[in-house]
């Protein structure tokens, strides 16, 4: 049987900072700083931030809008999840594809309009020259 464990809650906002600001204060969240973005944590809940995006952005699974985006879980197998996705006949949003190195994951939508990310984490791939 596949095991999907929790790996995170998408939070999209107009502004992020802001965002972080009143999860820190307010649910005591530990703010997160990556690159260009800003992330939380609460327990061991991760909650990712990403700002709106211009109006006329696609968005590669659907219209974003304010609040929760996705959620995501995480398998050892990302495939073999897929293809369980598929023999239940989840509507797919988008299938499996190579995020960055060491993660690749696929998106679902369960009735409610769920918008579910399926991922697999592995190691990323290191290249010294």
């Amino acid at each position: 049987m596949i095991e999907f464990r929790w790996d995170h809650l998408q939070l999209c906002s107009a502004d992020p900072e802001a965002t972080a600001a009143w999860f820190a204060r307010c649910l005591n969240a530990e703010i997160v700083r990556r690159p260009g973005r800003v992330d939380l944590r609460i327990g061991s809940i991760n909650l990712f931030i990403t700002s709106m995006a211009p109006p006329q952005t696609v968005h590669p699974h659907g219209g974003q809008k304010q609040g929760i985006d996705h959620f995501g879980v995480v398998v050892d197998d990302l495939d073999a999840a897929f293809e369980h996705l598929l023999l239940c006949e989840a509507e797919i949003v988008e299938p499996v594809k190579q995020v960055r190195p060491g993660v690749r994951a696929c998106f679902v939508r369960s009735p409610g309009d769920i918008l579910v990310e399926i991922l697999e984490r592995r190691p990323a791939e290191m290249t010294f020259t």
